[in-house]
């Protein structure tokens, strides 16, 4: 919303302030502050937010600054063509500057899915029991794909669910693309805990419909959950089926 007033908003505070150099300053040089305008709306706001900046620009040029001043209407070549330029160099570098806030963004994702591995990494060295991992990871997971809830259930399954395969995709019939990624089923996807190859135990994973997965985030997930079976593979069967009856009946008290 921020990015957004600033793209209607400021090129029209802008035009409105440049009025009294409109005289003394080329326009084309004008035209330069209100393309900062732009660029500032686009970073703050995204790629729509520079879009309406850009036009809001060419409007605030063509309004305050050029010929016939208050007017919609241009009365030279020259001015019509700076505005030309104002306008599509501000659709362009409204897309430029939201695409590096863009990889800004993703940068920050792959450093917090490192190092949702790495603590859930160093409580297993650390020699934490099953249940505190297995709390950890599912926490993480929770976070990571924005799920509504995440279990253990140990086999075998009393249902059968479109399964998170080792490469990030997902098993399943139908795909809902939301920008980002993929939606993860409401009704269920599994990801399988592996105890050196054997299946020991799978993670039931509640997606949310309103939250995009990226391929990205799949794969973190599936190393979480090779995490937790090396954890269950330093644990007894004992404390695997506790870990599991907690998780998956929650009310069985």
């Amino acid at each position: 919303m921020v990015g957004l007033a600033l793209g209607g908003i400021g090129p029209i505070a802008a035009g409105a302030l440049l009025v009294p150099l409109r005289g003394e300053v080329d326009n084309a040089n004008l035209a330069l502050v209100l393309m900062f305008v732009v660029t500032v709306a686009a970073i703050v706001g995204g790629r729509a937010a520079g879009a309406l900046a850009a036009v809001t620009s060419t409007f605030a040029f063509d309004f305050f600054l050029t010929r016939p001043f208050l007017s919609v209407r241009i009365d030279t070549s020259t001015d019509i063509e700076t505005a030309l330029v104002l306008l599509a160099v501000g659709l362009l570098v409204g897309e430029v500057a939201s695409r590096g806030r863009r990889s800004r963004s993703e940068r920050d994702d792959v450093a917090e899915a490192v190092m949702r591995v790495h603590r859930v990494a160093e409580r297993i060295a650390h020699d934490a029991s099953l249940d505190e991992v297995a709390t950890l990871v599912r926490g993480e997971l929770t976070a990571l794909l924005g799920l509504f809830d995440c279990w253990i259930e140990l086999p075998p399954f009393t249902w059968v669910l479109p399964r998170l395969e080792r490469g990030g995709t997902v098993g399943s019939a139908e795909h809902h693309w939301l920008g980002a990624g993929f939606t993860l089923p409401q009704d269920g996807v599994e990801l399988v805990v592996l105890d050196r190859g054997r299946e020991a135990a799978r993670l039931v994973l509640l997606g949310d419909p309103d939250v995009a997965v990226t391929l990205e985030a799949r794969i973190v997930a599936v190393a979480l959950a090779d995490q937790l079976g090396a954890a269950v593979a330093l644990a007894s069967d004992a404390d695997l089926r506790r870990v599991a009856v907690d998780r998956a009946q929650p009310d069985a008290d």
